[in-house]
């Protein structure tokens, strides 16, 4: 039998196969190109959609505007259009791209829907090869349709209240030699001054905090009354910039720390926003800076401050006719101060008139003007504890803490009637602490205690190191609580953990972000770099 010519089969074989390896690799020249006109319409349509949320500000309203906006930033950025109507650009001097821009109604929890922007870009690529199909199978190959779509959130018009710590402790030096309070002047004066981030539809107000949470020129309030803030929530118009950047400017360290009068103080500068119409949909936030626990807390009567914090027992006294230290005034405070491991007697409780300067400790003895003569009393530790422990809590005190203070500022949206009959339930905080880590300081030390007190505060999950970029989580922090040198067991921290009987994260509210600056390193730098992440935060974002 003749054998078969193998030479003439393996020609035809091999025309097949340079002929599919061509078609294919025409497919493969045409798609790529489709791909690089996708990526070039996607950036395209997410500058158009974030023009566009920039115009819109979360409102009906603005439409037309917002459609020019994203008409001209796509021309701006190369594209070859021109708005054709409402809701859309057309391509013009031969271009063949199509926009659509639409808007639609994001639900806010707590209060009137936000409505969003959605760009759509759409453009037929001409092919080379695929077109080729058509000879094969019915249908039209000569373009491939591409299209890419962004949606944008509005830039939302911000009501932002400073909250910042001026407490004695502030003047200590971070690694560069420079002091805590002048490196926060620095940051701050930097972070309000920055106009890629506030404009004129934007408020901003501060409020300082030492002994007190209030200030008056930097200094504590010697109003027997509720705090004012240092500069009232307004408007960020440039003469109001350099207001509060001079009120920054004049803080002055010294006393103690009061966390939570401070946080209710921010708190009624941002309620009346939940009742007026014009502020409906703006991003309302906290930004607390400060270097350690609370020391101080707020009492509202002389009866108060005649009582225990934690059970409302009368204080101890020497037995003389002004039991519990009185006569005070309404408006008084309420503070442990630093505990001192060298002390022979270290267990110290205080409380301060806020209209003088007299101080009861205990133990110990110290007469001023104002006071009512010497208050010698006998060692407490256990009502040290109990004090310093109500500057914090959450529940099981008559006095309302630092954590409370927060949760009631983060809690607005639901008709709080502390912040306003309404509105949306969205204030978001942010924690800055500045420190290290001292275990015979316990309430200036920047340990897991303080780290899990603000994580709770912000309703934060995580915990972010400045200068390592090391990432916390919030269980790990509130887990490694444990007790301090002064005896301290920060047993508050988790009450309710995780969330059995009081809120630790809770997803019905904002969750905030807490950021810690090490203080052996240069704090403004860190400073800086978190206030650059915490404005970007603050701003406009693509949703999809």
């Amino acid at each position: 039998m003749r054998k078969l010519d193998q030479r003439g089969s393996m020609l035809v074989f091999m025309t097949l196969g340079f002929a599919l390896l061509g078609t294919f690799v025409g497919f493969a020249l045409d798609f790529g190109r489709a791909y690089v006109e996708k990526a070039r319409i996607s950036r395209l349509v997410d500058g158009a959609a974030l023009a566009a949320a920039k115009v819109l500000k979360g409102q009906a309203g603005y439409e037309s505007e917002a459609t020019r906006a994203a008409c001209d930033s796509m021309v701006m950025n190369g594209a070859k259009v021109a708005m054709s109507g409402a809701g859309a650009c057309t391509g013009i001097a031969g271009s063949n791209i199509s926009v659509a821009v639409s808007f639609f109604d994001a639900p806010a929890p707590g209060g009137p829907p936000i409505t969003n922007v959605q760009v759509t870009g759409t453009e037929p690529v001409q092919t080379t090869f695929l077109k080729l199909l058509g000879f094969l199978t019915p249908g039209d190959f000569s373009t491939i349709n591409v299209a890419a779509i962004a949606q944008a959130g509005p830039e939302r018009p911000i009501d932002l209240m400073l909250v910042l710590d001026r407490s004695g402790s502030m003047t200590s030096v971070d690694g560069t030699g420079n002091p805590k309070i002048n490196a926060l002047k620095t940051a701050v004066n930097q972070f309000i001054g920055l106009s890629n981030t506030f404009s004129s539809d934007d408020r901003i107000g501060m409020t300082s905090f030492s002994t007190r949470g209030c200030g008056v020129n930097g200094q504590d309030s010697t109003s027997t009354g509720a705090c004012q803030p240092d500069v009232a929530l307004d408007y960020a118009t440039s003469s109001y910039i350099t207001t509060l950047q001079t009120a920054v400017n004049g803080l002055v360290a010294l006393g103690g720390t009061n966390t939570m009068e401070a946080v209710r103080t921010a708190r009624g500068q941002l309620a009346p926003a939940f009742d007026d119409a014009t502020r409906a949909t703006t991003r309302k936030t906290v930004l607390l800076v400060t270097d350690g626990q609370p020391t101080f807390m707020r009492r509202n009567s002389d009866s108060d401050c005649k009582h225990s914090p934690k059970d409302n027992s009368p204080l101890p006294s020497n037995g003389n006719s002004n039991a519990g230290g009185g006569p005070f005034t309404n408006g008084c405070t309420q503070g442990v101060p630093s505990y001192s491991s060298s002390s022979a007697n270290p267990w110290m409780y205080r409380r301060q008139l806020a209209s003088t300067s007299c101080y009861v400790a205990i133990p110990g003895s110290w007469s001023s003007t104002g006071c009512p003569g010497s208050q010698s009393v006998t060692n407490n530790a256990q009502l040290y504890q109990d004090v310093i422990r109500c500057t914090r809590s959450l529940i099981n005190c008559t006095t309302n803490g630092a954590m409370y203070e927060a949760n009631v500022t983060r809690n607005c949206g639901f008709g709080n009637s502390s912040c306003g009959a309404g509105g949306a339930h969205d204030i978001v905080f942010f924690a800055i602490v500045i420190g290290k880590s001292v275990p015979t300081d316990p309430q200036n030390s920047v340990d897991a205690n303080a780290k899990c007190l603000l994580a709770r505060m912000a309703n934060a999950t995580d915990i972010l190191n400045a200068a390592t970029g090391v990432v916390e989580s919030l269980t790990s922090v509130c887990n490694a609580k444990f007790t301090s040198i002064d005896g301290d067991t920060h047993a508050d921290l988790v009450d309710g953990w995780p969330c059995a009987a009081g809120p630790c994260i809770d997803s019905t509210q904002e969750k905030g972000k807490v950021y810690i600056v090490d203080m052996t390193a240069n704090v403004t730098t860190q400073l800086n770099l978190i206030f650059q992440e915490i404005a970007s935060l603050l701003k406009l974002r693509l949703l999809l």
